[in-house]
């Protein structure tokens, strides 16, 4: 097995009650989608700003639900201020944690371990009311970061160059430096283990108007090329839904603003803006009649 040794376990003490208001229950109720639902992305916060309501329909409904971050989130933290880095990738994680809670309506509680798939150490974190909704944080470094082997734009070099003759170290959970491959191994080992049947991934070929993020990108096409055969993969656009028309009935919008303004409280980059407003009242999948034969994004 790929997944060679649980190293820690804990409990997180609760950082936000669950909310006595209408929670998405109320909205989403419906019947437990069957399979397992595994989402990939780049930061954590894509999943709640880019494949939400989706998502929150999901959790809400009583799916089982795999979430991973590849990168740590860390940006520029700590260059332009005296936040900690680390700290702030932490800080990303833990907002992530209260979100998922409250969409389920479960207590903030989770069991974290680490282990190994292929040669990365990861964390993955079980919400411990409901097992069934996990969150995996590989923690590569962010894009935006500078401190990175080789500068900025770590995930996009990898995936440039499938000959494995680029490396970067992880920012968290630091060990041998790590190619192309390595990533392809680890995520091939994370499906072996959960067996997803619907696989959610951002925008591997974004259209030519406007632009999105490069993790974005880069994120989604190491996760379609990993998958298995038989898998649904339903992308969704990052970014470039800024100019499109706002989509999302009332009731959903109020149900992203409440998830995401949980996550910000523990996002001191997550500051007041007109283009969180655009996201949140937004979500499009890229190819809604189905991903084509072949991504163009594809190294095959």
């Amino acid at each position: 097995m790929c997944v060679i040794a649980a190293i820690a376990a804990i409990a997180l003490p609760m950082v936000l009650p669950v909310a006595r208001i209408p929670g998405p229950a109320t909205l989403f109720a419906g019947r437990t989608p069957q399979g397992v639902y595994l989402q990939v992305v780049a930061h954590p916060d894509d999943d709640l700003l880019f494949m939400s309501p989706d998502l929150l329909r999901l959790l809400a409904r009583g799916a089982r639900s795999v979430t991973v971050y590849l990168t740590a989130g860390e940006s520029v933290a700590g260059m332009r201020d005296d936040r900690a880095p680390i700290g702030y990738a932490g800080d990303r994680q833990r907002g992530i944690r209260a979100a998922y809670a409250w969409v389920t309506g479960a207590r903030d509680l989770w069991r974290r371990r680490m282990t190994t798939l292929g040669r990365l150490p990861v964390e993955v974190d079980t919400l411990t009311d409901l097992p069934r909704v996990q969150l995996v944080f590989v923690g590569l470094p962010d894009g935006g970061d500078p401190r990175a082997d080789g500068g900025r734009g770590a995930l996009t070099r990898l995936w440039a160059d499938p000959a494995g003759r680029t490396c970067v170290h992880a920012f968290l959970y630091r060990g041998a430096c790590l190619s192309h491959g390595d990533v392809l191994d680890m995520l091939r080992a994370l499906m072996r283990t959960f067996r997803p049947t619907v696989l959610r991934v951002l925008d591997p070929s974004p259209p030519p108007v406007g632009s999105d993020h490069p993790d974005h990108v880069a994120a989604a096409r190491f996760a379609m090329e990993a998958a298995p055969p038989g898998v649904e993969v339903i992308p969704y656009r990052g970014y470039t839904i800024g100019p499109l028309p706002a989509n999302l009935e009332p009731a959903e919008r109020e149900i992203k603003r409440k998830v995401f303004a949980i996550y910000r409280q523990h996002d001191y980059r997550a500051g007041p803006g007109h283009r969180y407003d655009t996201w949140l009242e937004r979500m499009y999948r890229r190819w809604p009649g189905g991903v084509p034969a072949r991504d163009p994004g594809s190294s095959r």
